[in-house]
């Protein structure tokens, strides 16, 4: 046996590490052990609320370690026997010996060893965290005050480094867990993801792996009206119900905001039509389920999807083709307001198009590639022409002839439409000083803001340098602003209005009627005119569409605004117009866009020449 000082300095600079793992306690226990030429220690701890003790540390003089991780409950009248120190000395320990019988608490010990017992107790402060069985197969042994101030030296400097090294496995569990999951769902990381799911590549020999890449129209709403902790709260829900609704999930995580990933695995006899349906009728019921509470948000669910027949397929560029099916199957209508789409390679060649496009764009202003047309605005009673819409082409490579949709929305979802916006207006400009200073015609202009300048502030002070450097009487230039930006940015567009109304523009909201909230737009805003939308001035008008229409010009004629139809096409609108006391329009009936050489070949049919 050991110097009682010499095991007390061993184990104390074992436990006195500020490092912490097994070995240091395992170490300990076999000082103690051959110090005190014991048989067997066992360390124990509760591991539940529901006083589950379990031998996670156990020590014996021939080795073996039998109830390592073994559990056993502590009933609530020996719980509360324990922490009230019912049978334990005021030191702090309790001592057994064979001829007694082995107390329930003291079960979880190699029976086969149990001598004679000294049995102390574990705290983290005021808590109970478990306890320590030091064994002597001898069946009476006299523990001696050495003996008991080894174990109760033991016993305080494992309680405080289990306290410890806890807490510290905490951190440490905490972090690799923020770095390995995300914070808000409890979902594995993008990194994690991806892992998983080349694992599951390995087992595609009868099956087939389907990449979902899903998000919400118009979750931006809950964030919005409901604050970001709904929004959060909303993601965490997302992230619960996932697992429950599908079979065929191995993973899935939250790649960003409302963005999520999944990977599935189903049989190969699945047909792609038949994977589609499965997840819309899912899908459907999940939104269902999820957006009860959210029932004015309108939220809807996109979901683009890859299936995986091969493990030569490459992992980053499955989701890649996942997301880019959902970017598209938001834009797909479908009957319940969700959409699901499966890639198609041509998406792939779509997206290179806009990429092309927009890397294209600021060559294409520089070289001349981007050109107006201008589309006569007449008096419906007579044709008179009254002003003209400016409407941009490009002549792409100087052979390609582009119209507004094919490139417009491209350049505005990437936000280099303002630059397309400010060429436009500079042109426009420059046109009417020409003209002004050539004598020609003049009739106003009407030219088209994008929602994207409503997100900034340097729209205005782009229009007054234009206002300075030309120097152009500013009646000659209308400004038409979508009724759909007008509702989404109320406020910034009504700045706006009101600043280029103080400067002398005239102000029109564009595309009237065409479902966004038109009466309160016009509450709201301090404009000049509306322009009738597409949408009402359909081809053939049916009575519903006349009524609509009809009442739209009379409100705007009674708040001495002017109406404009556009999209007119056929004589049967034109006549309609007349009869509804609509006094103008804008349309292919009249012209389509002209060259400013063909409009003024055409005010010189009307007999305007200066």
């Amino acid at each position: 046996m050991s110097s009682d000082n010499s095991i007390l300095n061993d184990i104390t600079e074992k436990m006195s590490s500020s490092s912490y793992d097994d070995e240091r306690i395992d170490a300990s226990l076999a000082v103690i052990g051959e110090g005190l030429d014991l048989s067997y220690i066992a360390v124990k701890e509760f591991v539940s609320e529901n006083h589950i003790l379990c031998c996670t540390y156990e020590w014996s003089k021939d080795g073996k370690r039998e109830l390592i991780n073994t559990e056993s409950r502590i009933s609530d009248d020996i719980w509360e026997r324990w922490v009230n120190g019912k049978g334990i000395s005021t030191s702090g320990y309790l001592e057994w010996n064979a001829n007694m019988g082995v107390p329930c608490p003291l079960k979880q010990i190699r029976k086969s060893l149990a001598g004679s017992i000294m049995h102390v107790q574990l705290f983290n402060e005021d808590s109970l965290i478990g306890c320590i069985d030091f064994v002597d197969n001898r069946p009476k042994r006299r523990w001696t005050n050495a003996d008991k101030t080894v174990i109760l030296k033991f016993k305080s400097l494992l309680s405080e480094y289990l306290s410890k090294w806890h807490e510290n496995k905490k951190t440490i569990t905490s972090e690799i867990i923020s770095s390995v999951y995300d914070h808000t769902t409890r979902l594995p990381k993008y990194e994690l993801f991806c892992m998983e799911v080349e694992e599951s590549f390995k087992e595609l020999e009868n099956s087939q792996l389907v990449i979902l890449s899903v998000d919400f129209t118009n979750f931006k709403f809950i964030n919005e009206k409901y604050g970001h902790e709904e929004g959060d709260l909303f993601l965490e829900t997302v992230a619960k119900n996932i697992y429950a609704y599908t079979k065929w999930l191995i993973s899935c995580c939250r790649s960003h905001s409302d963005n999520f990933l999944l990977v599935c695995k189903c049989d190969r006899i699945y047909t792609k039509a038949r994977i589609i349906n499965t997840i819309e009728d899912i899908s459907r019921d999940f939104v269902n389920r999820i957006s009860e509470k959210y029932f004015d948000c309108n939220l809807c669910i996109n979901i683009g999807v890859h299936i995986i027949r091969s493990d030569t397929e490459n992992i980053e560029q499955c989701i890649s083709n996942a997301n880019l099916a959902r970017k598209y199957a938001k834009k797909k209508k479908h009957e319940y307001g969700h959409s699901c789409l499966t890639y198609d390679p041509a998406m792939a060649f779509e997206l290179k198009r806009r990429a092309e496009y927009i890397s294209d764009m600021k060559k294409g202003i520089e070289s001349g590639e981007f050109f107006l047309e201008f589309q006569p605005q007449v008096m419906t009673d007579n044709m008179e022409i009254i002003g003209a819409e400016a409407l941009v082409r490009w002549k792409k490579d100087n052979y390609n002839r582009l119209m507004p949709e094919d490139f417009l929305e491209i350049f505005e979802k990437d936000g280099c439409i303002v630059k397309m916006d400010y060429y436009v207006y500079e042109q426009v400009f420059k046109l009417i000083a020409d003209r002004i200073k050539e004598k020609k015609p003049m009739f106003p202009i009407s030219i088209n803001v994008s929602i994207v300048h409503f997100c900034d502030n340097k729209l205005l002070p782009f229009i007054d340098s234009l206002i300075e450097k030309y120097k152009i009487p500013l009646n000659y230039i209308n400004f038409e602003i979508d009724e759909r930006i007008a509702v989404m940015r109320m406020d910034n567009v009504a700045y706006v209005i009101d600043e280029l109304r103080s400067r002398g523009f005239r102000v029109y909201i564009d595309n009237f009627g065409s479902g966004y909230s038109a009466l309160n737009t016009l509450t709201r805003l301090n404009v000049d005119g509306i322009k009738i939308g597409r949408t009402l001035m359909k081809k053939e008008l049916d009575s519903t569409d006349q009524i609509i229409i009809r009442c739209v010009v009379n409100m705007g004629n009674k708040l001495s605004l002017e109406v404009i139809a556009e999209g007119v096409e056929t004589p049967e609108q034109r006549a309609f117009l007349i009869k509804s006391s609509c006094d103008y329009m804008q349309g292919n009936f009249f012209s389509r866009p002209l060259s400013i050489e063909a409009l003024d070949a055409l005010l010189a049919k009307q007999g305007v020449t200066a």
